[in-house]
């Protein structure tokens, strides 16, 4: 195991110890003057809150367990009087971190949560449908498989290029002309900074609309970008979900067929059971993607989009490059790789006790 151990500790564990090394520094270009742990403050707000949302997410925990262990009316209401509590304070807690936090940080974590709920759900459910249908037709489904494919193995930056061409605001773009054939007026998409509903609202004449529309929705020029995610990734999807159904043994349909399964049923109860490994891994993946997304994003940006599609890694990248401020974006990537991992550890415990392994 030594040679992996050392691979992992050079290429994986140093370079996480030497980033918090450098998020502890003020580091313009070159390592200047020590500043602990004043970046993390600056990004996530006053430490106050961020205890109070620790302390709600802990009660959380603890009224979830109290409430499994229950048995009498008055535990039971305990239980959920603790819950409330917790829902509490960790609520204030994030109210009061978005309030004295750097609020980039906020809108950034924001858009990737639109980001990995728009693409993630549309992925697993359409590349689902398209595995099933291409397992029960055998003839051709190489040809297909491997259409299928082709926007996941095909370069990224060309792909991104011809998406951001496709979604331009001229009126011969391609999505304008798809648009007016339905007797609606050019778009700016990949320039659009406001968001669906409000545009809605605004072509049927309502200009008085919440506030809230404008920030509780994604953009115009996010949706564009979900959309691409969605054309590469559902040939990926595809592809993993069909070797999970070809691994599925024949006699599991045929004893369902035999006792008067309908082809519903024969789905519902036999093939996504057998399948649920496979699609907590795909649903693994996806979620740790969405969050490290960067190359198409980055390209598909535009001025006019805002901070609309600027996802984390967007802005960890722009500190670096563009602010010089090495010390707070490696503070930024660390929030980010401790948002991942927990992220990933309550998916585990949510999914991964509705996996079905077999006997």
């Amino acid at each position: 195991m030594s040679p992996a151990l050392v691979v992992l500790g050079v290429f994986g564990i140093f370079p996480i110890g030497y980033a918090f090394f450098v998020s502890l520094h003020r580091w313009r270009i070159k390592k200047e003057t020590v500043v602990g742990f004043s970046h993390y403050a600056k990004a996530l707000g006053d430490p106050v809150w961020l205890l109070c949302l620790a302390l709600g997410f802990g009660l959380l925990l603890l009224a979830r367990c109290c409430r499994r262990r229950s048995d009498t009316t008055t535990q039971r209401l305990a239980s959920l009087a603790l819950l409330g509590v917790s829902a509490v304070l960790a609520l204030r807690g994030f109210v009061g971190m978005c309030q004295t936090g750097d609020l980039r940080l906020f809108n950034a974590f924001k858009v990737t949560v639109f980001y990995a709920l728009g693409t993630i759900p549309c992925e697993i459910v359409g590349a689902l449908l398209l595995a099933y249908l291409l397992f029960r037709i055998p003839r051709a489904r190489g040809f297909f498989r491997i259409l299928y494919f082709l926007p996941f193995i095909t370069p990224m930056i060309a792909t991104a290029v011809v998406f951001r061409t496709i979604f331009s605001p001229n009126p011969g773009s391609l999505a304008n002309r798809f648009w007016t054939l339905f007797g609606a007026g050019d778009q700016r998409w990949l320039q659009e900074s406001r968001t669906v509903p409000a545009l809605l609202l605004q072509g049927l004449g309502l200009s008085n609309y919440p506030s809230w529309v404008d920030t509780a929705f994604p953009s115009l020029a996010l949706v564009c970008v979900v959309l691409y995610n969605i054309w590469v990734y559902i040939g990926y999807d595809t592809v993993i979900l069909l070797a999970g159904l070809s691994a599925i043994p024949r006699h599991y349909f045929e004893a369902a067929a035999i006792d008067g399964a309908s082809q519903w049923q024969q789905f519902r109860h036999v093939t996504l059971p057998l399948i649920s490994p496979t699609l907590f891994f795909i649903t693994l993946v996806a979620v740790i993607g969405t969050f490290k997304a960067f190359n198409h994003i980055y390209i598909m940006r535009t001025a006019g989009a805002q901070d609309t599609v600027d996802v984390a890694s967007v802005l960890i990248f722009d500190q670096i490059y563009q602010y010089h401020t090495a010390g707070y974006a490696s503070a930024l990537a660390l929030i980010l790789f401790v948002a991942i991992l927990l992220l990933t550890v309550v998916q585990n415990r949510l999914l991964g006790r509705r996996v079905f392994y077999g006997d």
